[in-house]
C-alpha cells in the first residue's frame, strides 16, 4: 500500500509574508497544501496566488479564536471582545463553548457557515479543513463543521491524533503531554462523526508538539518515525519574523527532500487524498 504525506502550509492569507512563503514552498520545496483565513489581511493575495498556482490543494483554515470574524461582531457577541475580534485565548475560548454552548451555538453556526461560504465565493477547489489553534477539533464545534463540510462536499479534515514517538522532541512539559492527550481522544470522537459521510482525515498529523519548530533538524529527526498509511505534517512557513523563516528554509533544504523519498512516504495534496483514494477505502 502507498503510503502518502501531506504537508500543509497554515495561515495562506494571514500575510504577505505568510503568502509569498508557501508559494516558495510550493513551488520549490515539499509543501503540498495549504490552509487559507478568510478573514486574513492578505487574504485577496493569497487567493490570486492560489489561482496562478493550481496544483497546490487549498481549503479553508478555520478561525474561531485570535483573528477577525467573517461576521458583523454584533451578530456574534458572545464570540467577540471589546475591539470585535474573536477571542484571543484557544484554550479558554474552547471551555467557554462547552459552558454557555446555549448561547453560543447559533453564533458559531453563523460564523462556521460565513466562513465556508467565504471560501467557496473564491472558486478554489474545496480541498480540506482544519482550524486556527485546532479549535475545530472541539467536539461541539466539530458537529457543526462536518455538516457545513457535507453542504460543501468538503472531502478532507485534519484529525489532530500525533504519535507520540514520531513527535516526541524532549524537554515538553505535562501541559504539551496533557494537550497531545486530549486531542487523540478527540481524534477518536471526530472520526465516528465522519464515519457517517465520506469524508476523510489523516491516520496521524505531526507539528503538534514542535509548532513553531519545523526547522531542518526536526524534519531530519521525524521522516523516519514516520507511522500509518496517510499522515499530515502541518507548518507555519513565513518570509519574516523569527521562526518562519527555518521553517520555510527546511521545506526548501534538499536534505529534508532526500529524507521524505527515503521514508517510503509520497508527498500527496488534499486535493488528491480526498477527491480519489478516501473513496476506495
Amino acid at each position: 500500500m502507498t503510503r502518502r504525506l501531506v504537508v500543509t502550509g497554515d495561515d495562506f492569507g494571514a500575510s504577505p509574508g505568510v503568502n509569498e512563503a508557501i508559494v516558495c514552498a510550493h513551488t520549490a520545496g515539499i509543501l503540498t497544501s495549504a490552509s487559507l483565513m478568510v478573514t486574513g489581511d492578505a487574504f485577496d493575495e493569497a487567493v490570486a496566488l492560489a489561482r496562478r498556482h493550481p496544483g497546490l490543494s487549498t481549503g479553508l483554515h478555520l478561525v474561531l479564536c485570535d483573528a477577525r470574524p467573517a461576521s458583523p461582531p454584533e451578530a456574534i457577541p458572545n464570540l467577540v471582545n471589546g475591539d470585535g475580534r474573536l477571542t484571543s485565548r484557544p484554550g479558554p475560548t474552547g471551555i467557554a463553548h462547552a459552558i454557555f454552548w446555549r448561547q453560543r451555538r447559533d453564533q458559531l453556526e453563523r460564523e462556521i457557515r460565513a466562513q465556508f461560504q467565504r471560501y467557496a465565493e473564491t472558486g478554489l477547489a474545496f480541498d480540506h479543513v482544519d482550524g486556527h489553534h485546532h479549535l475545530h477539533m472541539h467536539p461541539f464545534v466539530f458537529d457543526l463543521v462536518a455538516r457545513c463540510m457535507d453542504d460543501h462536499k468538503v472531502p478532507w479534515v485534519r484529525l489532530v491524533e500525533e504519535d507520540p514517538r514520531a513527535a516526541r522532541r524532549g524537554g515538553e512539559g505535562a501541559l504539551d503531554e496533557f494537550i497531545a492527550w486530549a486531542f487523540s481522544v478527540l481524534a477518536r470522537r471526530n472520526r465516528r462523526v465522519l464515519a457517517r459521510g465520506d469524508a476523510r482525515g489523516p491516520d496521524r498529523i505531526a507539528g503538534l508538539r514542535a509548532t513553531g519548530g519545523m526547522d531542518r533538524q526536526e524534519w531530519l529527526r521525524l521522516l523516519p518515525r514516520l507511522d500509518g498509511v496517510t499522515v499530515e505534517v502541518y507548518t507555519h512557513p513565513d518570509a519574516a519574523g523569527e521562526a518562519g523563516p527555518r521553517e520555510l528554509e527546511a521545506l526548501c533544504d534538499p536534505d529534508v527532500r532526500a529524507a521524505v523519498d527515503a521514508s517510503g512516504y509520497r508527498l500527496a495534496g488534499t486535493r488528491d487524498l480526498g477527491h480519489r483514494e478516501v473513496r476506495k477505502r
